[in-house]
């Protein structure tokens, strides 16, 4: 069973983690930027600067998708580097999640995306010669992925059901708190990349922050940070495409 003592290193720097995270006036002051350029350069005085480091005006809106889905990718390997080797699995299954809309597309046998190939990343998922697509999801790690869309099983309850057989034997406290996550994420309809309204986006912040003081030096913790680092991501990523898309300092 796991021991709440084992989660001492990984909650220093989660909490660590959690306290540079950007207050709502940053926030605030970042939204009435007009354009992309003035955006990203006020963004690099800021907590969230190494997030916008790779980007310019040129970027475009897939450009900023994977730019954003791969700092997630990041976070989690940075948790995962944390976390006691007995949730190692169920911290890096988390890299699924910003492209479970993908891969649901790619195994209802869709066309490869024209802007797929231009992320090394997402190329794993893709066939090369003498290989289908759900030979290389399994190749990637995904196997469980592929083995449930064939049965039919979304493929969101498909991740969350081997996220829980990835659990380590637990106290009926450390799991109950891994479910109530569960619960909220569900009530929210959450995921990296999905659209909410402002208000929603706060509400489900208020909630997961609650959760978070809740959960110390248990392994919801580790998740619970993730869903915040998604919603933060989430947030930037609104503000970049939406000015990339409709910039006011000089282009369409």
């Amino acid at each position: 069973m796991t021991s709440l003592n084992g989660f001492g290193y990984a909650q220093a720097r989660i909490q660590a983690r959690y306290g540079e995270r950007s207050s709502d006036k940053v926030w605030q002051h970042l939204a009435a930027l007009r354009g992309l350029s003035t955006y990203l350069e006020e963004t690099r005085s800021t907590t969230l600067a190494p997030w916008v480091a790779g980007f310019s005006r040129a970027s475009d809106s897939h450009d900023i998708e994977e730019g954003i889905r791969v700092h997630f990718i990041n976070g989690v390997d940075e948790v995962a580097g944390w976390v006691p080797a007995a949730w190692r699995p169920a911290v890096t299954w988390t890299r699924w999640l910003p492209d479970l809309p993908l891969l649901h597309h790619l195994l209802n046998d869709g066309e490869i995306p024209p802007w797929a190939d231009r992320s090394p990343r997402i190329a794993a998922y893709l066939p090369e010669q003498g290989r289908d697509v759900r030979r290389a999801i399994n190749l990637a790690g995904g196997e469980a992925l592929v083995k449930a869309r064939e049965r039919g099983v979304p493929l969101d309850r498909a991740w969350i059901a081997h996220w829980r057989a990835s659990w380590p034997r637990c106290g009926r406290r450390q799991r109950q708190n891994l479910e109530a996550l569960v619960d909220l994420l569900r009530s929210h309809r959450t995921g990296l990349g999905l659209d909410r309204s402002r208000t929603t986006q706060l509400l489900l912040q208020d909630r997961l922050n609650q959760l978070f003081r809740r959960c110390l030096l248990q392994p919801a913790t580790l998740f619970i940070y993730l869903c915040l680092l998604a919603t933060d991501l989430e947030r930037l990523r609104s503000a970049l495409i939406s000015r990339a898309l409709f910039t006011l300092d000089g282009g369409p």
